[in-house]
């Protein structure tokens, strides 16, 4: 009879350590798919930031292309009228290209500053994405600590239980023994 009782109580215990084990299973299996989202939302991120980047630089590209083109085509214009007067022509074509170099500066340092905007929104997506990684992570460090905390008591209650169970069957069989001797 009491024997069935630890036997009983020892399926119980097992019983519910599996259901704990199985309950960390699947929380480490939500906090893996969590990973996964995670993972993929910052490559989608990363991609749409990436076309941005490719969109705006062919813009800027086609735009720097089209204005180098237009003032190619007034500097030719400007030499085919001039062509007599060498001097003005020079001082002309020496201002067109310094003012080209200048916009082609002005360009790039746009280009330059747009670039640089888009890798702080990176770095500060990763940053965000990053620190919310390890709050996950302490979150699961704490979660397990608490639970082998928990089942580890629970380990020990049920030895101490059963210590005590085996000790009073012992008790009674020395005194079932004694009065049977009697």
């Amino acid at each position: 009879m009491i024997g069935k009782q630890i036997t009983d109580e020892n399926q119980k215990n097992e019983s519910l350590l599996e259901s704990k084990n199985h309950y960390i299973k699947l929380l480490e299996q939500k906090i893996d798919e969590r990973f996964n989202q995670e993972a993929q939302i910052r490559q989608e991120i990363g991609n749409k930031l990436l076309t941005i980047i490719d969109d705006k630089f062919n813009a800027l590209k086609n735009e720097v292309s089209k204005e180098s083109m237009n003032r190619y085509e007034c500097i030719e214009n400007l030499k085919s009228y001039l062509e007599n007067d060498v001097p003005k022509l020079n001082d002309m074509v020496t201002s067109e290209q310094e003012k080209r170099e200048e916009g082609d500066d002005i360009i790039a340092k746009r280009i330059g500053e747009e670039i640089q905007k888009v890798q702080d929104v990176i770095q500060a997506d990763k940053k965000t994405r990053e620190e919310t990684e390890e709050a996950i992570l302490e979150m699961l460090r704490i979660m397990i600590t608490k639970t082998k905390t928990e089942i580890e008591g629970e380990r020990k209650d049920r030895e101490s239980t059963e210590e005590t169970l085996l000790s009073l069957l012992e008790d009674t069989c020395n005194k079932l023994g004694q009065n049977s001797g009697i």
